[in-house]
């Protein structure tokens, strides 16, 4: 048999193997038995370079581990996800479900990229999970893939009542699960509402604004304010908080529309008849402000002179909004992060099943629309 212990590898290394190894090139699939073979090394060896364990006691030189890698990529070797499973015990998946419905709610970038960045570093997968557009009864909607059992952990991003229901389906299961922007004691990733709502107040107090309203979407036939994403109590606490202290009086306006974002989606007359005498609006997150501050341009409204416009979240919506807008940016990433972590921590230890939740502070951004 010749070894190719020092084998440098180019456009014409693929005819080379096929030459010298023609077993190879069969249609079954790669093994590591092949790649040690041609690179001449242990499958050992081969293990380790594809997948390094910093436990190992294998310790390889970088040409090793370059040449094994390239014995690897010219033989388009794809890695035997269940023979792996069933040797760790592991799938190597984690999961990130959704729990929002709509065809036009937008995803933080920055959770995903977050949770995503995590799991390449623990060498796993994300399988994206998304619920129907709409849930009609969850026993029967359900995602195939909780009763399939083929995640490690699951990382939920919660934005309503669905948060809820998602648990008592699941809570049979031992599979670890984080809630990412969920207020919960344990488990849970999230921002603080309340005190991101009081400094936005409170910066709009110190620009001289003093009629400033609050104003919150419900979704049609959707949960009412006290029903939905704990995020709808906390900024109107932190606003009627603020409020309170600087001596002034507090509004909350409630509009009515079909979903979060569309094409469809507008402010009515009714709804500025609530606010038009206020001097400053903060709007409950950036997609709303922007369809104030669509009827403010359609109706000759001048912002910020005639009324100045806030919001929340600081992402996609603030980032594509007519003017530069005033917001509270929240930390998605390092949220990301931190809930993929802790998911892994979960999935690494067993044992503990709650783990204390991570609390973050959102952040002012000021804009053209204050």
């Amino acid at each position: 048999m010749i070894i190719l212990r020092k084998f440098r590898f180019d456009k014409r290394s693929s005819q080379i193997l096929n030459h010298l190894y023609p077993e190879v090139n069969q249609a079954k699939p790669i093994t590591i038995k092949d790649i040690a073979r041609v690179a001449g090394v242990s499958t050992a060896t081969v293990s380790q370079a594809l997948r390094p364990r910093a436990a190992s006691n294998i310790k390889l030189q970088e040409d090793t581990i370059e040449r094994v890698r390239s014995v690897a990529n010219q033989l388009n070797y794809r890695p035997h996800v269940g023979a792996r499973s069933i040797r760790s015990k592991h799938f190597g998946t984690v999961g990130y479900f959704t729990a929002k419905e709509g065809l036009y709610t937008h995803t933080p970038d920055g959770y995903m990229a977050g949770v995503h960045d995590v799991a390449e570093e623990k060498d796993c997968r994300i399988t994206m999970i998304r619920i129907p557009h709409r849930l009609d009864d969850i026993k029967y909607d359900f995602p195939k893939v909780f009763t399939e059992n083929n995640l490690d952990a699951l990382i939920i991003e919660s934005y309503n009542h669905l948060a809820d229901k998602i648990f008592d389906q699941i809570k049979e299961n031992s599979l670890p699960v984080i809630y990412l922007n969920n207020r919960l004691e344990k488990n849970s990733v999230y921002v603080d509402d309340v005190l991101g709502a009081a400094e936005l107040t409170n910066y709009l107090l110190g620009q001289g604004y003093q009629k400033i309203c609050l104003l919150i979407r419900q979704i049609a036939g959707g949960p009412s304010i006290d029903q939905m994403h704990h995020s709808a109590i906390d900024r109107s606490k932190g606003y009627l908080r603020q409020m309170n202290e600087a001596g002034f009086e507090p509004k909350i306006v409630t509009c009515v529309t079909e979903s979060v974002a569309g094409l469809d989606v507008d402010l009515k007359d009714s709804d500025w008849e609530q606010i038009k005498d206020y001097e400053a609006v903060i709007a409950y997150d950036d997609d709303l402000a922007n369809a104030l501050g669509r009827y403010c341009l359609r109706n000759a409204i001048r912002i910020p002179s005639d009324i100045a416009i806030a919001g929340f979240n600081g992402d996609y919506a603030s980032m594509c909004s007519w003017m530069r807008l005033t917001t509270m940016q929240i930390p998605s990433y390092d949220m990301g992060r931190s809930a993929s972590q802790m998911a892994f921590q979960l999935l690494e230890n067993r044992q503990n099943t709650a783990i204390p939740s991570t609390t973050f502070q959102s952040q002012l951004i000021m804009g053209e629309t204050t």
